[in-house]
């Protein structure tokens, strides 16, 4: 039986540690109450070190295997900064519970705590699953996804424990990509009232047309939008400027368009500029590819529907703009779900909140879905 005293407990104690993104040790004090916790039920434990910059990544087991019939994604950071903790710790006011990332996500980490704790012995017995809990998920999983994927290649579904949404039956089968760049410009300086008489160039000019070009590629009958949501430059207003630096993010659903918008800078970047003697470089890119489902996991999600259906509870699903693990772990496995975890809402936010009612359902779901996969192993 689901023990609801126990994850409120873990909850108090999970959320109570600082463990932001950059915050190493307090991932891994994360880490450690985790692999205490599994150990105590006879779970299997890696600690996996991806260097000091980040947390260890675990990969718990209920034994050792080289397969995953299924696997099952937490991640142990969050956005928040030290001492946000000290500030607004754990509270709970009836079926809500409140404290930094306690929807984004201790709640699905320690939901996967619980289905690890109630799987019957025949599924223990015919099943090999894997817990794994992401150290940096919250800043692109930069350190820790080249190994979740090589753990995730070797599943045979994955579960996504992200919060859900919209009274805890809204999960999520479809996120947006991502492209993110950073550009520098640099121009020529010189006093601003002798600009036609210089050898000046203004780098927040040329700034100013990629910011144009670059909004222009948004695309509303596609969903594809662009933010270019850091700009800066200059030192004074009589001087023309000659550094100026701009931050820009694209989403997109179609995985064409990611192609469309990286012809584009490669055509603006390398193409002349819009203000003569200025040079542009590209300082940061990064991307996330566009997940949406395959065959083989549109099938399973029916029998996910049919599952749910008889066991009574809700299912609905929703796609997201925002990013997760799925979104690169669909390139390895293909049969992914997200938003499987309890329900919660106003992520990285003062007002993030999970509920405690529909922790019971989020479990008693994938518990009847690994007991399916065992019989029909």
């Amino acid at each position: 039986m689901i023990d609801i005293e126990e994850y409120l407990l873990q909850m108090e104690t999970l959320v109570n540690i600082d463990c932001g993104s950059y915050n190493a040790a307090g991932i891994n004090r994360v880490a450690d109450k985790l692999e205490e916790w599994y150990r105590e039920i006879g779970w299997h434990v890696i600690r996996h070190d991806l260097g000091p910059l980040t947390g260890n990544l675990l990969e718990i087991s209920n034994r050792p295997a080289d397969h995953y019939d299924a696997m099952f994604v937490g991640h142990m950071d969050t956005v928040f900064p030290d001492g946000t903790c000290a500030e607004r710790p754990f509270r709970r006011d009836g079926d809500y519970i409140y404290g930094p990332g306690v929807a984004d996500m201790k709640d699905g980490d320690l939901a996967m705590f619980q289905v690890a704790k109630n799987l019957s012995a025949q599924a223990l017995e015919k099943l090999n699953i894997c817990m794994c809990y992401n150290p940096d998920e919250e800043i692109g999983s930069i350190y820790s996804r080249e190994l979740l994927d090589q753990i995730g290649a070797r599943a045979d579904r994955i579960f996504v424990m992200e919060s859900a949404g919209n009274n805890g039956i809204c999960h999520c089968f479809r996120r947006k990509g991502m492209r993110q760049y950073d550009f520098e410009f640099h121009g020529k300086a010189g006093h601003a009232g002798f600009m036609f008489e210089r050898d000046v160039a203004s780098a927040i000019r040329e700034m100013g047309h990629y910011i144009v070009e670059l909004t222009d590629l948004m695309d509303r009958e596609k969903d594809t939008t662009v933010n270019a949501g850091v700009a800066s430059g200059g030192i004074a207003v009589n001087v023309v400027p000659e550094l100026a630096k701009l931050r820009v993010e694209m989403r997109f659903k179609d995985p064409a368009e990611d192609g469309r918008i990286a012809e584009k800078v490669r055509a603006l970047t390398e193409g002349a500029p819009f203000e003569p003697g200025v040079k542009t470089v590209i300082a940061k890119q990064r991307s996330m590819p566009a997940w949406n489902q395959t065959e083989e996991g549109l099938a399973y999600i029916a029998r996910v529907r049919e599952i749910a259906r008889r066991e009574g509870i809700p299912f609905e699903d929703k796609d997201r703009g925002g990013l997760s693990d799925a979104n690169h772990l669909s390139r390895f496995c293909p049969i992914v779900l997200d938003g499987m975890g309890p329900e919660g809402q106003f992520d990285h936010s003062p007002k993030e909140f999970s509920t405690v009612s529909s922790v019971e359902p989020c479990v008693r779901l994938l518990l009847a879905l690994l007991e399916d996969l065992a019989i029909s192993e």
